[in-house]
């Protein structure tokens, strides 16, 4: 930690600096969390009239991270009946609410924050109104413990200007269809997505989407719509409409359980031209259930491989594959580097039979018995994961 007075004038400086620059969060964010430490500094708010969320960014915070809590995590967070409540110029600390035998069998603790290395919470509102509410929270590993009192000293010495800073620059804070949440973290990803509206019209296409373009044929853009080929393209349009039929149909709780909404798509090159194989991945982002942080209308956002290209395959494409929670896939990950279940179990800030428990699962959702069957299995992926997600998406093939 750095809480000398040389590093708070230098916050104080970055916080006013944000009045003039919009992007000028990030670095205030920066300098906090080099002052206090911990895993993570991060700022967002909700807009009161759309009830979406209207601005996320932080430090040490990963684009993915934000997007599996937006599609999943969030419905089972126990910790928003708590922000919803908590009055502004208040902390509030979770440690005091949830204790280690609460933490331990918590699926939103054992699956997502402890994997993540965020155990503990600290959060304040530093405004909320008609318009707006806008919360810093501090994030910090299970060995780290809470936030130390000298921490909180410092930021509270900090939060008038901070509370300043934000109530002159709310309009940033507030919905924007020109500035949506999840377009930014879409764009952060070195993995090529697009999203499109289910008729194919492209609103967004990254720029690792951009780049896949110039690698094959089978994916392109004419007039801001989609275009695969003919055989696959009524199929992947028709999917889309299942889609955004079962979410209307059964509500905004429909899918709530995050990789089981993926479908697959498998494309390969017309017979005589060169070899090109081209795997997609898509889902079904509405409102309800993102937060509205895609905007207010449903989107289908398009994941993809070519294996022409140099991208890593994620863990939302291990979860479509074979059903891999989040935490299963970083275990897998971490066997796959040769890494012994209690050097994991170290790693994650997991107990050892959480590890073990979550690799006998492993196992049986990818139809392997032992770890060396298991490490063959993920070193030849996609290819593996992707066939195995086209055998149980059998219809998408038609």
């Amino acid at each position: 930690m750095d809480l000398s007075q040389e590093r708070f004038e230098r916050a104080v400086n970055l916080i006013y600096e944000t009045l003039e620059n919009r992007d000028g969060w990030r670095p205030v964010l920066d300098c906090l969390h080099a002052a206090v430490g911990g895993r993570a500094i991060h700022l967002l708010a909700f807009d009161a009239e759309h009830g979406a969320l209207s601005y996320s960014d932080g430090a040490d915070m990963a684009p993915q991270i934000d997007l599996e809590y937006i599609q999943k995590y969030q419905f089972i967070d126990s910790r928003v009946g708590l922000l919803r409540t908590l009055a502004p110029d208040v902390w509030l600390h979770c440690h005091e609410h949830f204790d280690d035998a609460f933490v331990a069998g918590d699926p939103f603790y054992q699956e997502f924050l402890i994997p993540h290395g965020a155990r503990h919470l600290s959060a304040c509102k530093l405004v909320e109104n008609a318009e707006a509410t806008v919360i810093l929270a501090c994030l910090r590993r299970t060995g780290e413990g809470p936030m130390p009192a000298d921490a909180l000293d410092f930021l509270d010495r900090l939060r008038p200007h901070l509370q300043r800073a934000v109530r002159l620059g709310l309009a940033r804070f507030v919905y924007s269809a020109q500035a949506l949440v999840g377009h930014a973290l879409v764009d952060k990803l070195r993995q090529p997505v697009m999203l499109l509206t289910t008729t194919g019209d492209v609103v967004l296409a990254n720029e690792a989407a951009h780049c896949l373009l110039g690698s094959t044929s089978l994916v392109q853009l004419a007039d801001g719509r989609l275009v695969l080929p003919q055989a696959y393209q009524r199929t992947f349009l028709e999917q889309c409409a299942e889609l955004e039929h079962a979410v209307r149909a059964m509500g905004a709780a429909a899918g709530s359980g995050g990789g089981k909404d993926f479908r697959s798509l498998h494309m390969t090159g017309e017979p005589g031209a060169a070899p090109d194989v081209l795997y997609g991945f898509f889902t079904m982002l509405v409102p309800e259930r993102t937060m509205g942080s895609f905007g207010l209308r449903p989107l289908v956002m398009l994941i993809f491989y070519h294996p022409g290209s140099a991208q890593v395959i994620d863990s939302a494409l291990l979860t479509a594959a074979f059903g891999l929670s989040h935490a299963e896939c970083r275990v897998a990950s971490h066997l796959a580097d040769g890494m012994p279940l209690k050097a994991i179990a170290e790693t994650l800030g997991v107990q050892y039979d959480t590890v073990r428990k979550q690799l006998l699962s492993i196992y049986q959702k990818t139809a392997t018995n032992r770890q060396p069957e298991l490490v063959r299995l993920l070193m030849n992926l996609p290819a593996s994961a992707v066939q195995r997600a086209l055998k149980s998406e059998a219809a998408v093939l038609s």
